[in-house]
């Protein structure tokens, strides 16, 4: 008897067909792979590098824009330092300058013997001119000594002495060249 099976169990399954690679093409494609992962990597490494120097570029330029600010400050004060000092200067000059005639008119009036007079007197930088008149030359010689001893006159020098007549009076005119010292 021959039987029949209609539930088709019995059959042999047919093999499926593998696709066979070659060896050569599988280096091939997992060097493809590999380069390819490669430059991703690398591509990643120099875009987080840029990302990076970008963000530290941005930093830097807010420091230096804060920095310029700061220096711009620095420099105005050094500025208005300046001025300042400048200033003062002046005003020590003036306060100087202020008191050089008050010594000089002052040294000078204690200088003079009684019978010694002033025509004129003139002071440039420090340098005095005096033109006067005396009775006798021994008051003369008085009033530089007088001029001498003062801690506010140096370098005197008697330019000139000579005898005139004032009003039919015989007076002694004279010429000095001093340096006022303060």
């Amino acid at each position: 008897m021959i039987k029949i099976n209609l539930l088709g169990g019995g059959r042999a399954k047919k093999a499926r067909k593998r696709i066979e690679i070659p060896f050569q093409m599988a280096g091939v494609i997992g060097g493809v792979v590999l380069l390819f992962g490669g430059m991703g990597a690398y591509w990643w490494y120099l875009s987080s590098t840029v990302s990076t120097l970008t963000q530290q570029t941005v930093t830097l330029n807010q420091e230096l824009a804060a920095l310029k600010v700061k220096v711009k400050e620095v420099e105005d004060f050094e500025k208005n330092k300046k001025t300042f000092e400048e200033k003062i200067g002046i005003i020590q000059q003036l306060r100087k300058n202020q008191s050089g005639p008050v010594h000089l008119l002052e040294e000078i009036s204690k200088s003079l013997p009684d019978r010694v007079w002033l025509v004129s007197m003139s002071e440039q930088g420090g340098k005095i001119d005096l033109d006067g008149k005396a009775v006798t030359n021994a008051e003369i010689v008085d009033f530089i000594n007088n001029l001498k001893a003062s801690r506010y006159m140096s370098d005197i020098q008697l330019i000139e002495s000579r005898q005139v007549s004032e009003g039919g009076i015989p007076v002694y005119s004279f010429k000095l060249k001093c340096t006022m010292v303060l």
